[in-house]
């Protein structure tokens, strides 16, 4: 029988935030059933829900059945940051084109002690000021798909905490031309550290930094 759309929702959810927060290794396989059986359901509403996440390229379909986590590598993960700089960019300068809206707290976390999700809600929140929904649903995925890389940046890079703090003043007090400027930096720095980054998403995560 059919989940109802509330535990649907609940299990897609689920499911996701431990895709983002590397429950999962790139490349393993997801069994199905001990899902279900860990989440207390059938197994229909779980495949749906796969289904939903491969759309959304957070799963892929595995050549012997069922679903596997993407890979992650070199050029993969280059390719997704540097699209992820592109979108970020776009809103920056679409949001010039508006009054853009100062002291948006609300949208980012008080504590720097999650830098990944800082990361997130900081570049959501950049994005809203675009007014452009296609740039915040863009910019929102690209994160996501990031979020396990973001997670061990802290390892590969130190003062992440700071630098996303200056990245926040930026976008309260900042021209736009800082803010493009920052934009570019902190992408840069991520692109030159890839290997090691590809590296650190290999090892076992420390769960004392995932969320």
């Amino acid at each position: 029988m059919a989940a109802d759309p509330v535990t649907s929702e609940r299990i897609y959810a689920l499911l996701k935030a431990d895709l983002m927060s590397g429950v999962y290794s790139p490349g393993e396989v997801l069994v199905e059933r001990r899902i279900a059986s860990d989440f207390g359901i059938s197994i229909s509403p779980v495949r749906a829900c796969a289904y939903r996440l491969v759309g959304e390229r957070m799963l892929e379909l595995n050549v012997g059945g069922g679903f596997r986590v993407p890979e992650v590598t070199e050029a993969g993960l280059r390719d997704l940051y540097f699209w992820h700089g592109q979108l970020v960019r776009n809103s920056v300068n679409a949001g010039d084109q508006f009054a853009m809206e100062r002291g948006l707290q609300s949208a980012v976390h008080s504590s720097f002690a999650d830098t990944a999700a800082m990361a997130r809600g900081l570049f959501e929140r950049i994005a809203i000021r675009s007014a452009n929904a296609e740039i915040l649903a863009a910019i929102r995925s690209a994160g996501e798909r990031l979020h396990v890389a973001r997670l061990r940046e802290s390892s590969v890079m130190p003062g992440i905490d700071d630098e996303l703090a200056a990245v926040q003043t930026l976008t309260e007090e900042g021209s736009g031309h800082d803010l493009l400027r920052a934009m570019w930096a902190y992408h840069r720095r991520r692109l030159r550290r890839i290997p090691e980054l590809v590296a650190a998403v290999h090892r076992p995560l420390d769960r004392n930094l995932s969320s």
